[in-house]
């Protein structure tokens, strides 16, 4: 068996975007598990801490990018910068959205008697 062929790093590739997305998918979900509740004065976490936690996965893209492109792997560093410029939309396109559904729990925390402070949501 001829063993000459160099290595493309195609599995390393697509092995390192599945743990990202998995790594944002499980922050997303440890969120949105804070709104999962029968109380209905309960409202969720903010999505701040929890974006600040996302933005180490492109960090972390970026860093097997430049790792990548020193050892020379071409597909691999190509994939992660890639994989990390569309990480860093998503997290940074998360947080309008993220505020939005907070904002709407906690006013719907309000309308079932929560006690409601006029300023808006508190910061937890």
């Amino acid at each position: 068996m001829n063993t000459d062929s160099p290595r493309t790093g195609k599995g390393v590739a697509v092995a390192l975007a599945v743990i990202e997305l998995a790594a944002l998918v499980l922050i997303w979900l440890s969120w949105a598990g804070t709104y999962w509740s029968w109380d209905p004065q309960h409202y969720g976490d903010p999505p701040g801490p929890y974006l600040k936690w996302a933005a180490f996965v492109p960090a972390a893209a970026l860093v097997f990018a430049v790792v990548a492109g020193i050892r020379r792997v071409r597909v691999v560093a190509v994939s992660q910068a890639v994989t990390a410029l569309a990480l860093c939309g998503i997290v940074l396109g998360a947080k309008a959205p993220g505020e939005r559904v907070y904002e709407s729990s906690y006013q719907s925390a309000c309308h079932a008697g929560l006690g409601c402070e006029t300023g808006g949501p508190p910061a937890r």
